[in-house]
């Protein structure tokens, strides 16, 4: 994997908070970790390092928040590797709050805590600026009693590693701190009068201290994130890298109260607990913590004891069986932050016949419904979804109980047998949102995955809660492109009233975040057109005939007829039939015969279909290829698709909004989506643009312009793959790729002048050793040398000029190296008693006139050369405001497309509703579809790439 968010700053509140992706890919480590996190000031090298220490190049990326790397540990093959990287502290105050809550989460999620700074000044005057030390004893303990806490914090805490950067080489000094073991206190005094001060909190509180000194990567007092490729590192730094990475490394992989090594589920869950517990200022207590999660869950690969010998964990069945907790030196323990931990994550088997990300074998529960009401978010489910790249088409299914649901669910998914559990008793079978991906089986749908969603069944008497029924109505419509939903009987009054879900959806779904433009209820309600799903109602059992005033008529039109509204009817029979014609304008019905006898519905998945009824397998056919051939993509606002990782994210977020008490909001979800995804654009876009160099650039080049074509290739691709994958982009994310493109630009040039400055210089070293021995030799020394010199240094730059893809730099190298030698050529001059006087100032102004000559001419190609560069940045600023500005083109005309869609389908209702006798409401659809146009005609804004 690559590195992801782990925890991020809430911009808005400055709070932090947990990235349920990263969750998912820490729940699927079953061995023990090792955990390392690193932690100092803005701009010391801290990503720099964690890359070399894995031995990538740019991997982590410069990003707020903690970033994590699980990757398998080199030297331990029984244990992962989890790396932590986090933003660093600014020079200045920023906000202590934010800061020292990421380093007590550096602190506690650690195995090995490496402290990171530069070497400017006094060494203990770096180490002080870690003032967030102090927050440790206040804030986390390990007993709930008032007796000294630091001794006991100490036996939990991780190894303290202060690695101090950009120090002048040492080789000495070195050696000393390799004798000394990088003992910390080596390097530091011992303030003994100065108790609260942040190098004597580290003293007190962290037993195992090491300091490890670096040199500047290139060995000349340059700044510690300055990335060199591998081979230019210097060799002391990469001796220094060596040692850090032997010891840190080396380490026993993280462990609890009890000296007892933890799994990725036993981390996630620990870290929510704590991030929850910081979120509202609540000391954390270990010990609390620990036994309360081993009381909570027997399914962690934690609790056995760490194997010395390496050896693998003993079973979950004998970890649950342990002792009990018990205080002992080495490190603590924790639980979930959102409601109650999801079970031990059992990735759902993929389809051997499919290749695609996220393709399931059978269903698995996505959104958990506890007992007492609580949704929660099943995290493997989660992990798996968003691991789904393709588009998506998501159909939800809801309804009563018991009315066959997952039966109709597993007819769409071409299973006779198998897939969603279904129910034979009067009790409700399914819980919560179940989820099942599948390729889309339709032809036209190819490069697609097809997202079924079984929910609960609504007014199951033995759960009682009627709002907990709205919530999960309420999330099959904001997570589906299509709702299904389903009934028995016939759509008659009592129908309509149990489908009184569709008038709380006022109350459950927002579509504008408060605040703006104070809009009222009824003109939020109106914008559902515009971002509700398709409607289908499917009525099960169906025994009357289609027939209406002595015609047959359509199944759509029976489902029309049954939501007319009539002046003077009751309102818990009119509100159902006004607000599903408002919301849901696209609407389609499917009748169904009884599938079978009654006496073989408790074995309905067993029976072939022979034994079902013909009728209901060409209804149940019919049903099927509908919602194959039309159910559309899901789209987000402004028509963007929307992938399994966007739709993981919206679940996430609206889940969240649930369980936080507030109500979903479409925009605020969207604009959540926007930070991620287009985040990940710009890294996705970059990477492709580094994949294309490789494939296409071999250095160096013999031209300038050959380079900056072959960058341009590479960077029109970037820019395809950003626009692809990016939305609702206000140039911001763009502009950050245009940054990082501009900077690879400039470093590809630098490796191109490098490249070609080595092979020049080689060749010129190769060719020029002859004349070299000869100058030793004293060859040259004799009458008439200065001319044989001359004519030796003539044949040897021919044959220079004819070496073959030298590159960009062989005039600026060869004027170099002629120049070197000019001093020699002076010498054998002065000596040629050959020349006369007046022949050897002929000759001084001869050779000074051919090297202005060459210095001019070399002025010319570097002039030519920075004018390509000019050009070519205008080149590209052109290519992204052309590119953006086809992006806002086809981004303006999907939304006036969905635009026009609303309005048409406003005025059909309006028509009717004139036709009915409903004047005010076809006025108020009148104002509405006014302010719609008035949208539609505003300008497209500009497009200014700086």
């Amino acid at each position: 994997m690559e590195p992801v968010c782990l925890v991020e700053p809430v911009p808005s509140s400055g709070a932090l908070r947990v990235n349920p992706a990263a969750l998912g890919l820490l729940r699927v480590l079953a061995r023990p970790l090792h955990v390392l996190a690193i932690f100092g000031p803005c701009g010391t090298g801290k990503s720099f390092l964690m890359d070399r220490l894995v031995g990538q190049g740019e991997a982590f990326p410069r990003s707020p928040g903690i970033w994590v790397w699980c990757l398998p540990h080199p030297t331990q093959p029984d244990q992962a590797l989890v790396l932590l990287d986090t933003e660093g502290f600014p020079q200045q105050e920023g906000d202590e709050t934010k800061l020292s809550r990421l380093f007590l989460l550096n602190v506690l999620l650690s195995s090995v805590f490496v402290y990171n700074t530069r070497s400017e000044g006094d060494p203990q005057r770096q180490l002080d600026r870690l003032t967030y030390v102090r927050d440790l004893p206040r804030v986390v303990r390990v007993l709930d009693e008032s007796w000294e806490n630091s001794c006991l914090l100490s036996s939990v805490l991780p190894d303290f590693v202060w690695c101090l950067r950009d120090v002048a080489p040492d080789p000495c000094l070195d050696e000393v701190l390799e004798a000394m073991d990088h003992e910390l206190d080596s390097a530091l005094s011992s303030p003994q009068d100065l108790e609260d001060s942040p190098s004597s909190c580290v003293q007190r509180l962290f037993p195992c201290r090491k300091l490890f000194r670096f040199c500047s990567p290139q060995g000349d007092g340059g700044h510690g994130e300055q990335l060199s490729p591998a081979g230019q590192l210097h060799p002391m730094f990469q001796k220094q890298m060596g040692r850090f990475k032997d010891y840190a490394l080396s380490r026993s992989p993280k462990t609890v109260v009890g000296n007892r090594a933890v799994d990725g589920v036993f981390l996630a869950d620990f870290l929510e607990r704590i991030v929850n517990l910081l979120s509202r200022d609540e000391p954390v207590f270990l010990t609390e913590i620990c036994n309360g999660l081993q009381q909570e869950g027997s399914n962690y690969s934690m609790g056995y004891p760490v194997d010395p010998m390496g050896g693998s964990p003993p079973s979950r069945a004998a970890a649950s069986a342990a002792q009990p907790l018990v205080l002992e030196p080495k490190r603590e323990h924790m639980v979930p932050l959102h409601a109650s931990r999801p079970a031990l994550p059992v990735l759902a088997k993929v389809a051997p016949s499919t290749a695609q990300p996220g393709a399931m074998e059978e269903p698995m529960c996505l959104i958990e419904n506890s007992p007492d009401g609580e949704l929660q978010l099943n995290q493997a489910a989660l992990a798996l979804l968003q691991s789904v790249r393709q588009p998506v088409v998501v159909v939800a299914i809801a309804g009563l109980y018991r009315t066959g649901k997952s039966y109709l669910m597993n007819r769409l998914a071409s299973k006779d047998q198998g897939g969603f559990s279904l129910g034979s008793t009067i009790q409700s079978h399914t819980k919560g949102i179940w989820m099942w991906c599948l390729p889309h089986p339709h032809p036209r749908r190819a490069g697609h995955t097809l997202v079924l969603l079984d929910t609960e069944g609504l007014g199951d008497v033995e759960k009682g809660d009627t709002k907990n029924d709205t919530w999960i109505f309420a999330l099959a419509v904001l997570l589906s492109g299509t709702l299904v939903y389903n009934s028995l009987g016939t759509i008659d009054q009592r129908a309509l009233e149990q489908l009184h879900y569709v008038t709380e959806l006022t109350e459950r779904i927002k579509v504008k975040a408060a605040g703006e433009g104070s809009r009222q209820e009824g003109e939020d309600s109106a914008e559902f057109v515009r971002f509700f799903p398709a409607f289908v109602w499917a009525v099960r059992d169906f025994t009357l005939q289609l027939q209406l005033d002595g015609r047959e008529i359509t199944e759509d039109e029976y489902l029309e007829n049954a939501l007319k509204r009539r002046q003077g009817q009751p309102e818990k029979l009119d509100l159902p039939k006004k607000y599903l014609r408002q919301y849901f304008p696209s609407r389609k019905c499917f009748v169904f015969d009884r599938p079978a006898p009654r006496r073989d519905l408790a074995r309905l998945d067993e029976l072939p279909a022979a034994a079902l009824n013909p009728d209901f397998l060409e209804q149940a056919q019919r049903f099927c290829s509908h919602i194959h051939q039309h159910a559309g993509t899901k789209t987000l606002p402004g028509g963007h698709l929307v992938t399994g990782t966007l739709l993981g994210n919206l679940a996430v977020t609206y889940v969240d909004a649930i369980r936080s008490g507030a109500v979903p909001c479409m925009e605020s979800a969207v604009l959540a989506l926007v930070q991620i995804e287009n985040s990940a654009a710009v890294v996705e876009a970059v990477a492709a643009y580094e994949e294309q160099l490789g494939l296409r650039v071999v250095l160096p080049t013999e031209s300038v312009q050959e380079l900056l074509e072959l960058h341009a290739q590479c960077e029109r691709e970037a820019l395809r793959v950003f626009l692809a994958r990016a939305f609702k982009d206000e140039q911001q994310y763009q502009r950050q790729l245009k940054d990082k493109l501009d900077s690879k630009r400039a470093e590809l040039c630098r490796q191109n002048e490098q490249a070609s400055s080595d092979r020049c210089t080689a060749a010129l070293l190769e060719l020029s050793q002859e004349l070299e021995e000869r100058v030793c030799e004293g060859s040259y020394s004799v009458p008439g040398g200065y001319q044989r010199l001359l004519d030796d240094q003539r044949e040897m730059v021919e044959k220079y000029q004819l070496v073959p893809e030298k590159g960009i730099m062989a005039a600026e190298v060869l004027q170099q190296f002629l120049k070197s030698k000019e001093m020699v050529a002076q010498a054998v001059l002065q000596t040629d008693q050959s020349l006369t006087d007046r022949q050897r100032e002929i000759e001084v102004e001869r050779a000074r006139a051919e090297a202005a000559e060459r210095e001019a001419q070399l002025s010319q190609e570097m002039q030519a050369r920075t004018e390509q560069l000019l050009q070519d940045q205008k080149r590209s600023h052109q290519e992204h405001v052309q590119q953006l500005t086809a992006k806002m083109e086809q981004d303006r005309r999907q939304l006036l497309a969905e635009q026009e869609r609303a309005l048409a389908l406003k005025l059909q209702e309006q028509e009717r509703l004139l036709r009915e006798g409903f004047q005010k409401e076809a006025a108020q659809l009148q104002h509405q579809m006014q302010n719609l146009r008035t949208e539609m005609s505003r300008p497209q804004g500009s497009c200014s790439i700086l």
